[in-house]
């Protein structure tokens, strides 16, 4: 045989090899993160799954008939008023408490004043914005919100720890 003819053999052969070598590790790596993606998935529904439950049974000890929304926040409004909903933009003045669920009270109006903040323009955590939106001037509601609408996996870096849910017993004081 030609020895032209055995180097382009064998270079033909080396990027054959090198080729398969490649696709190989691809689809290691493609399955490895479809796993991955799986585990990750299954992981963050048993957590919300067991957040739920642990919702649940803290409005059991309350003895609260709460309401679930679409986002997850759990709520029941106590006595009803009449006049408008707050609307994004709108300051609103709110008085009452926020606690942890192992009864660590982070916020009361009676030492800390009343909490006022724009809606859905503020940091506080989403899920009051989304209860407030929920409530007219007057109106009491008791809330459990959960993590994903709190502070999320990693707490407040101060008093709110990772994964926390917050139970709420708030009043509506005003809208501007």
């Amino acid at each position: 045989m030609n020895p032209l003819k055995i180097k382009i053999l064998f270079i033909s052969f080396f990027f054959i090899f090198s080729a398969c070598q490649y696709n190989n590790k691809e689809e290691v790596s493609v399955v490895y993160v479809d796993d991955y993606k799986e585990e990750k998935i299954a992981l963050n529904r048993e957590f919300v799954r067991r957040e739920n439950a642990d919702i649940e049974l803290i409005a059991k000890r309350y003895e609260w008939n709460l309401t679930r929304t679409e986002s997850g926040l759990y709520y029941q409004i106590v006595n009803k008023t009449e006049g408008e909903y707050p609307k994004k933009r709108d300051i609103v003045k709110i008085k009452g408490s926020i606690m942890l669920a192992n009864g660590k009270e982070i916020y009361n109006s009676k030492t800390d004043g009343l909490k006022e903040f724009a809606v859905e323009q503020s940091e506080e955590p989403i899920g009051l914005h989304e209860l407030v939106k929920l409530m007219r001037v007057g109106e009491k509601s008791n809330a459990i919100i959960p993590s994903n609408l709190a502070y999320g996996l990693t707490g407040d870096g101060y008093e709110i720890p990772p994964a926390a849910s917050l139970i709420c017993k708030l009043e509506l004081v005003s809208i501007k």
